[in-house]
């Protein structure tokens, strides 16, 4: 079993599209979302409608949540705070329904793994720091947690006494693969598909290989600027256009 792993997607529907055709070209049998399908970008409808058409078992990430109208964008920056605004006036009805609707993490997927936004402790939580994993280690039996909301692709791992270690990765042509090892905990984060925040603008995604044990790791490249017109074009902040460019 091969699970697509997808989070802060952010209304990029360029981004998605082309995580989703690499990922066709890789293989997959089912869809998972971390969260975040809006804020920042220029087609929060489209990338709901993304979303939907691939039968993702999604959470709710804090964009969702605050652009359905179900919390304000108190603690969010200026430009985030303008663009969540501009994503909620975007949206009709039944797709604001459909954000208000999403369950909240964590969420179990299998025996093995479940799904959060931000971490365990809550969904606007981050997850940066070994000080942070070990946190949320000690509020799970799972083996394998995967989670969004930082935009940094990463894995953190846990031996079964709750002392960290360097995760056993591999280097492929294609991607960065992590091995799933008995015993040992990961906290997974995919990366974002629509702002990247680690340096590489390319959109990440990554793969759960169950019969391989590994999560595979994924950039790719899409139309960046095609995306950036159209956030001019809709009058979004321009730091928010600019960071896509730099991967920050």
């Amino acid at each position: 079993m091969r699970y697509f792993i997808l989070s802060d997607i952010h209304s990029n529907i360029e981004a998605l599209e082309a995580c989703v055709q690499r990922a066709k070209q890789a293989g997959y049998d089912s869809v998972l979302c971390c969260g975040d399908i809006v804020g920042y970008g220029p087609n929060p409808v489209e990338a709901i409608d993304g979303i939907r058409q691939l039968n993702a078992v999604t959470i709710r990430g804090n964009h969702d949540r605050v652009a359905a109208g179900l919390d304000e964008p108190t603690q969010f920056n200026p430009h985030a705070r303008r663009a969540v605004y501009w994503t909620r006036a975007a949206l009709p009805e039944p797709y604001l329904d459909y954000l208000t609707k999403l369950p909240l993490g964590p969420l179990d997927i299998t025996a093995e793994a479940q799904l959060v936004h931000g971490a365990l402790t809550h969904e606007d939580d981050y997850i940066f720091t070994e000080a942070d994993a070990d946190e949320n280690f000690q509020l799970t039996d799972k083996p394998l947690t995967f989670f969004g909301h930082s935009h940094f692709p990463v894995v953190f791992c846990s031996e079964e006494k709750g002392n960290s270690l360097q995760p056993i990765s591999y280097e492929f042509d294609e991607f960065i693969a992590v091995k799933c090892e008995s015993g040992k905990k990961l906290l997974i984060n995919p990366g974002s598909v629509g702002q990247p925040r680690d340096g590489d603008p390319r959109a990440s995604f990554a793969i759960w290989d169950a019969d391989r044990a590994r999560i595979e790791f994924y950039r790719v490249e899409y139309d960046l600027t095609l995306t950036q017109e159209k956030m001019r074009a809709a009058n979004l902040p321009g730091y928010l256009i600019d960071r896509l460019a730099h991967g920050r």
